[in-house]
């Protein structure tokens, strides 16, 4: 009994199996809105057809990449693997191995595609034949009677490196998925991050990981500088200081790397400290407000229980009595406000940096114009693993490809009344590139010898 269930459990037939199933779970997932990976489109679905839902629910179908069914699925497919790379580790070691076995008449051997036989001259012995062969090379079993010779004897190994590095990628992979967490953060210069969970986007909201912890990181925002050349962002530079006081640069495509979490720079906006007073110079209220409107669009705040609508101008100019921007470069940067109360707008001007604003009584005042970032932070354990895996991947590929093996037989014998080199030879693959490096080896040894 348990010979069969190995023999299944190891077969080609229960590979395919697994490979199939799995193919019709992510096909599944692509069509059922997952919670974790369409939450907004899963909570609209949930509202529409809420038997259907929990139906599903009930079945892991919405929750399928991570459900028991596909981790049991992972695992089947694992231990297949396992199962397969053990069933080889023999024949690769058989293959490796050098035996006395392998010595057999070149004349009669089946296996060996090429054959052919060379006259030799007078003074080519069996050392130097041998010793020719070493310096290619072949590593040589026998004596001129009969020899085995095999160069690159451990290519069998790469066939191991590549199923280990399969088996590495996918096990990476799988941690990946399991582990991973992202989410987004908004952060002002000068705001300290201590990886908070409540600090982190709403919408959309950050993606906890199955197992694992949360990203362990905390930095504060010492600086943000974006950099515009003729009209054009061409960069950004934030620098972070860590709890250790290091100090690292984020820039576009230029992350900040910690505990297998990766922070990096999304959006840029500016937060500017706007303090409301009424007609007396008491303050009312104040806080730096991130405002999202480099880009051109509104943005708004509230204050003091007034609502304030506001565009944005980073090189503010009046054209036919309208705002416009000059350029994206920030020379004249001045927000358009205006008021609402109540539902009813009340006032309307312009705040220029570290400028004010006069209505109906109150002062609003824009005491500093700092920027805001927003940042993806993305924590996945495994891609060491995996980066490993393909390590290992392309040692194989290039082992196998460039250094494949070669086997000849071959005997020191008297043939047509002349004793010749009589020889057969095989490669793994590259039968006619294999034949003509036979043909040189054998015909260079022999004519080097004739020409002395």
């Amino acid at each position: 009994m348990f010979t069969k269930l190995y023999k299944f459990l190891s077969s080609l037939r229960f590979t395919i199996w697994l490979i199939c199933l799995l193919g019709v779970i992510f096909a599944a997932g692509l069509w059922v809105p997952q919670k974790r990976l369409l939450k907004t489109i899963y909570l609209d679905w949930q509202q529409k057809s809420p038997d259907l839902v929990a139906f599903l629910d009930s079945f892991g179908l919405t929750t399928i990449y991570t459900s028991p069914i596909t981790v049991t699925l992972w695992l089947l497919f694992f231990l297949n693997l396992s199962l397969v790379l053990w069933q080889r580790i023999p024949v690769i070691k058989s293959r490796i191995v050098l035996s006395e076995s392998k010595i057999v008449d070149p004349e009669s051997a089946g296996g060996y595609p090429f054959h052919s036989y060379y006259p030799l001259p007078d003074g080519l012995n069996e050392d130097k034949i041998f010793a020719a062969l070493r310096k290619h090379g072949f590593t040589i079993l026998g004596n001129g009677n009969m020899f085995y010779g095999v160069k690159n004897r451990l290519s069998p190994i790469a066939f191991a490196l590549f199923h280990v590095s399969f088996f590495l990628i996918l096990f990476g992979g799988i941690i990946g998925v399991y582990t991973e967490f992202r989410g987004y953060v908004e952060l002002a210069q000068g705001e300290t991050f201590q990886g908070e969970l409540e600090r982190y986007k709403d919408d959309p909201g950050p993606k906890l990981p199955e197992i694992g912890s949360l990203p362990d990181v905390s930095f504060t925002i010492k600086s943000i500088v974006p950099r515009v050349v003729r009209n054009t962002p061409t960069g950004i530079s934030i620098m972070l200081v860590d709890s250790r006081g290091k100090s690292h640069e984020v820039g576009i495509n230029v992350p900040y790397n910690t505990n297998h979490t990766s922070v990096m720079f999304k959006h840029l906006g500016v937060a500017p400290l706007f303090i409301l007073k009424d007609s007396s110079g008491k303050e009312i209220g104040g806080a730096y407000m991130k405002l999202d409107v480099l880009k051109g669009g509104p943005d708004h705040f509230t204050l003091g229980g007034l609502l304030f609508a506001t565009r944005f101008y980073p090189d503010y100019a009046l054209v036919d009595g309208k705002p416009v921007t000059r350029s994206m470069e920030f020379n004249n940067q001045v927000f358009v406000i205006s008021v609402e109360r109540d539902g009813k707008k009340i006032a309307e001007g312009t705040v220029p940096k570290n400028g004010t604003m006069t209505f109906e009584g109150y002062r609003l005042e824009m005491q500093e114009m700092p920027f805001w970032v927003r940042f993806y932070v993305n924590k996945q354990r495994g891609l060491s693993i995996v980066y490993t895996g393909f390590a290992l991947a392309t040692i194989g590929v290039i082992w196998r490809l460039l250094f494949f093996r070669r086997e000849i037989i071959g005997s020191i014998r008297e043939k047509e009344g002349q004793l010749c080199l009589v020889v057969a030879g095989r490669s793994e693959y590259y039968k006619s590139l294999a034949e003509d490096e036979f043909v040189k080896l054998f015909s260079g040894i022999v004519r080097k010898t004739d020409e002395r």
